[in-house]
């Protein structure tokens, strides 16, 4: 039998507190503020998502977000086993 993993979203184009709110392309409203994508703030939570037993997390692709294939390699170096899965969509990107 084989065991469950399960993968954490990785906020490259910000975070905030909201379901909608930045990111993605949505504009972020009066609903609350946005968490820059920083190197530090992006660490914590692939740190956080490896501590909690994450076995990897999604770095989104698009223009409102940092880009991933950078993302992903600064971040490999800063944790054990996590692993990384980036959202590459073919056709859409040139």
């Amino acid at each position: 039998m084989s065991e469950l993993k399960f993968h954490w979203f990785l906020p490259t184009a910000g975070d905030s507190r909201n379901i909608v709110s930045g990111g993605h392309g949505a504009a972020v409203r009066s609903t609350g503020s946005l968490r820059e994508p920083t190197l530090a703030y992006l660490t914590q939570v692939a740190r956080a998502a490896e501590y909690n037993g994450f076995d990897a997390v999604l770095t989104p692709t698009g223009t409102w977000c940092r880009d991933a294939w950078l993302t992903t390699a600064a971040l490999i170096p800063v944790t054990e086993r996590l692993r990384f899965l980036v959202a590459f969509r073919p056709g859409l990107i040139s």
